[in-house]
């Protein structure tokens, strides 16, 4: 079945909601950084920030894969395009954690890559690759390589480098397209009834390309 990568719309963030719960339904820190329980709502609330996020920040760039037998969005990228300095130094943005999640763990996690982020990039113009998800039962369809094809091209048109935080499950699939580890941060999660084993995500950066024009 043949797919093809398009701009996502407002309409389309209920469906990439959907395909991200999917997608991290066995993440190994989820129970710890999103225990609930939550309101009924809370689905609605997601929908509606990033959609807000869309409509006001104009670095945003939503992009899906599209089952073109099906007529249904199987995938989703979330790009930041910042080509500027100014852009890239006001990158970091307000950190909204809804009913239901641990507050203090989840700051201290997403909070902690946001710091990370700023002091590795600054105010370099850069592209951030932000949330790229795949709904489960489309997976070994070659979606996500498409999507990261997309932000590829548009890099090198840019003459920009790729940066995004990875979780240990997504990380071979990055290094197979590309990125090379940069640092890992690392989360002692047993203060929030985690395991004994830090929680970590890999920060990777594809570099600025050879075929940049």
């Amino acid at each position: 079945m043949p797919i093809l990568v398009k701009e996502a719309t407002d309409a389309d963030i209920p469906r990439a909601c959907e395909v991200e719960t999917a997608a991290y339904a066995n993440n190994a820190a989820s129970p710890f950084l999103f225990p609930g329980p939550f309101p009924p709502d809370s689905r609605q609330q997601r929908i509606n920030r990033l959609i807000q996020d869309y409509q006001n920040d104009p670095t945003v760039k939503w992009m899906k894969v599209v089952d073109e037998e099906l007529g249904e969005a199987i995938a989703f990228a979330k790009w930041h395009i910042y080509d500027t300095s100014e852009k890239a130094s006001k990158a970091e943005r307000p950190l909204i954690f809804g009913e239901g999640s641990n507050k203090e763990a989840c700051l201290a996690f997403f909070g902690g890559i946001a710091k990370k982020k700023a002091a590795i990039m600054g105010d370099t113009p850069h592209i951030y690759l932000h949330l790229l998800h795949t709904d489960p039962k489309f997976q070994g369809r070659g979606a996500g390589s498409a999507l990261i094809r997309w932000g590829f091209r548009r890099a090198d048109e840019l003459g920009l480098p790729i940066y995004l935080e990875s979780t240990p499950d997504g990380h071979k699939f990055y290094e197979k397209q590309g990125f090379e580890d940069i640092e890992v941060f690392a989360l002692d999660l047993s203060k929030y009834g985690g395991g004994n084993e830090p929680h970590i995500a890999p920060l990777m950066l594809r570099g600025v390309s050879k075929f940049s024009e």
